[in-house]
């Protein structure tokens, strides 16, 4: 009795095992359709979807010509492994293809809960648009050779960096909020830094090329652009009233009209004034002591050299074979000023030359000065002192420039040869303040700012050997690009940015690039480019809204925060490009 009873209790528990069985089986099938099935359908939509970028991609390529597009859009749809029935090609415009599907994706365990099939759908949008190479580089950082890169610092990098060596990334408190890429190894101080994703043994990369982009803006130079001259004004027309020969003038003079000195030409200091209405020419030398006014024009055969506090203003053009020295305020009207040696502004009294000026020797300032016009200087170009100059118009340098403190303000471009320049002094050395309303070309050894003031330069500057900044430099306001065949340096107390929209691209074509702030700190727009050698973030701070890019980096800053840039750079190179908009 009690055997059949617990007979009985087993086959009841039996009942129950099969039961609880039956019930695990079905939601085994459920995870299995889940894991499965659902799996299968974003396998397929993921294919499907990537037939459809091809196809809008490789279709607008074709625009406007609409039944080529299609035609092209079908035929990467089949590449890619789909039947074409179901696929539509739509065009919104005639710069965009769309191109969608809709199909069912059978199932596999869904089938036993009466679902076959699932419908998966896909579409993609494309047009051409203008992409700009520099701005569009997809590394904020890009260290270009196999070497290891070591990101130290404190630093917040909003964007992904890439090494085609090994790259660690270390600092105190970083982040970075995008992809380490390296072709090698990636790696990161997890204590101290922050990153969103690495990526190991990524595919090498080759350095960009964005030469013959930026190279496109640079300015050039030829040495017949420093060659300039005048023919003398022809002597024939000055016979109307005139001294035979060389003479000495110890009184006040007017003359009416043209006069003529066949030698020398001298005033006494106590001269009260000489003043000609017409046109005065002098074969020799004119030595006045006195304040002088030519309401004409001016020739000179020999030097002109003017009295300490006397005047000398001249209407018309002042041609001067020999050496000129002003001594006192001067003025200048005509259309060409041309001395063929040295011309010297002596003393503090001010030089206005409202014309075209050219010296066939050096000019040498030491008193404020106005040019409202081009420029040329044979030799070297020194001003000198805290004195103030401004030019409207280019300036040409045949040797060797330098500007010292006290205020310079060229509205026009400068050019520099550096005839005998050596690598013992710059061939251009400019001194703050100073701001350039064009472009600076320096062809050779070095181009410095020396410091002592604020520079604003809207153009770019080129440099055929070393592009430096000194210390002392209290700011440096650039828009545009800074280009050097060597080495460029910009450190001391340095703090260099932009103005409001502009940009500032930095790059040495052959050599390093070394950036340090020691006050105040680096703001910068553009691209940071020395593909053939290192870029240095030395020290101080930095804000740099563009890409880093260079054979090799080294980072120890301050403080660095990259993004992206979104202005215009001044060598942009806009390519069509086929993207997706959907």
């Amino acid at each position: 009795m009690l055997r059949n009873r617990i007979k009985s209790l087993t086959k009841k528990e039996d009942g129950a095992v099969m039961v609880i069985a039956a019930f695990c089986l079905v939601a085994f099938l459920s995870v299995a359709s889940l894991v499965t099935d659902m799996g299968l359908k974003y396998h397929q939509k993921s294919k499907l979807q990537s037939a459809m970028d091809a196809a809008a991609l490789a279709a607008v390529r074709c625009m406007p010509d609409k039944q080529t597009a299609k035609a092209v859009a079908l035929e990467y749809v089949e590449k890619n492994g789909f039947t074409t029935d179901s696929v539509i090609v739509e065009f919104p415009s005639d710069e965009i293809v769309r191109v969608s599907d809709s199909r069912e994706c059978k199932t596999i365990f869904a089938s036993l809960f009466d679902t076959d099939s699932v419908q998966i759908n896909a579409k993609a949008a494309a047009r051409y648009v203008n992409k700009n190479m520099a701005i569009d580089f997809e590394y904020l950082m890009f260290h270009g050779d196999t070497s290891q890169f070591n990101l130290n610092g404190h630093y917040n990098i909003g964007g992904s960096i890439f090494g085609n060596g090994n790259v660690y990334a270390n600092g105190g408190g970083c982040t970075i909020t995008g992809t380490v890429f390296s072709a090698q190894n990636a790696d990161y101080n997890q204590y101290s830094v922050t990153v969103n994703h690495l990526e190991d043994y990524v595919k090498a990369q080759q350095m960009p090329d964005f030469d013959a982009t930026i190279m496109a803006v640079a300015p050039v130079a030829t040495e017949g652009m420093f060659q300039k001259y005048y023919a003398p004004v022809n002597k024939l027309n000055f016979y109307l009233n005139r001294y035979s020969a060389g003479a000495t003038i110890n009184s006040s003079v007017s003359i009416n009209g043209n006069t003529y000195c066949a030698g020398t030409l001298s005033t006494g200091y106590f001269s009260d004034v000489l003043i000609i209405y017409g046109d005065l020419y002098v074969e020799g030398d004119f030595n006045p002591q006195c304040p002088v006014y030519v309401k004409g024009n001016m020739y000179c055969g020999g030097n002109l050299t003017t009295t300490w506090d006397k005047s000398f203003s001249v209407g018309g053009n002042l041609y001067v074979a020999g050496n000129t020295t002003f001594q006192g305020n001067t003025q200048i009207y005509g259309n060409y000023f041309y001395t063929g040696g040295n011309l010297t502004r002596g003393s503090n009294y001010s030089l206005l030359c409202d014309c075209e000026t050219y010296a066939g020797g050096n000019i040498k300032l030491n008193g404020p000065t106005t040019f409202n016009g081009p420029v040329y200087c044979r030799g070297i170009f020194d001003k000198q002192g805290s004195v103030q100059m401004s030019v409207k118009g280019n300036m040409y340098v045949y040797d060797t420039l330098k500007l010292q403190s006290g205020g310079t303000t060229v509205n026009g471009n400068i050019y520099v040869w550096g005839k005998k320049a050596t690598d013992e002094a710059p061939a251009t050395d400019i001194s703050g303040p100073f701001t350039l309303n064009g472009d600076l070309y320096n062809r050779k050894e070095e181009l410095l700012l020396s410091g002592q003031g604020e520079y604003k330069i809207k153009g770019i500057i080129y440099s055929g050997g070393k592009l430096s900044t000194n210390q002392g430099s209290s700011g440096i306001t650039l828009s545009g690009c800074m280009i050097a065949e060597d080495d460029i340096k910009i450190g001391g107390s340095t703090h260099t940015y932009n103005e409001a929209g502009g940009t500032l691209s930095i790059y040495s074509r052959k050599g390093d690039i070394t950036l340090y702030s020691q006050q105040g700190g680096f703001d910068l727009w553009g691209i940071i480019y020395a593909p053939k050698g290192n870029v240095a973030l030395a020290s101080g701070d930095f804000d740099i809204h563009g890409s880093i890019i260079g054979n090799t980096l080294t980072c120890n800053p301050g403080g660095l925060t990259m993004g992206s840039n979104d202005r215009e750079l001044p060598f942009s190179q806009s390519v069509k490009a086929a993207v997706l908009i959907e």
